[in-house]
């Protein structure tokens, strides 16, 4: 009869603890970790162009590598530096800005001059922003939307 018991009470143990088991298995995991802030490289860019809704320019994801360098770096206190450089061109600009992340966008902010994008991917390896710019000149309604993706 002692051994009845103790298999018992050993089985409802058991049973109890997968129950509890099972349910930390459910919980959502969070993960807090900013995966913006480090250097991001640009490594590859789409473009398509518009003039009163016609394609006139387009790619996709065009490696840029031996083209441009487009670095950014994002740091804690929202400020970033950043470093976009045309080798062949003899071009090369660095400076520091702000920014500031709301949702699924984030806004780049460079002597004065902001710049929101849409935040398309990111983790802890891939960042691509969209921008849509609309314009008009001349009469002509001009869209152009870029995708820039960087890696770490």
């Amino acid at each position: 009869m002692k051994k009845i018991s103790t298999i018992l009470f050993a089985t409802t143990l058991g049973l109890f603890s997968l129950a509890s088991c099972s349910n930390d298995d459910n919980a959502p995991v969070v993960d807090n970790t900013n995966h913006l802030l480090g250097k991001w490289t640009l490594n590859t860019m789409s473009l398509k162009s518009t003039e009163n809704g016609e394609v006139v320019q387009e790619f996709e994801d065009m490696p840029v590598q031996e083209v441009m360098t487009w670095e950014y770096t994002f740091k804690e206190d929202n400020t970033f530096e950043y470093l976009m450089a045309v080798p062949q061109a003899q071009l090369e600009e660095k400076g520091v800005g702000t920014y500031s992340k709301n949702g699924n966008s984030i806004t780049i902010t460079v002597d004065g001059d902001p710049a929101t994008f849409e935040i398309k991917a990111l983790d802890a390896k891939n960042l691509h922003l969209k921008n849509t710019e609309e314009y008009e000149a001349d009469g002509i309604k001009f869209v152009d939307v870029t995708e820039q993706k960087f890696i770490k």
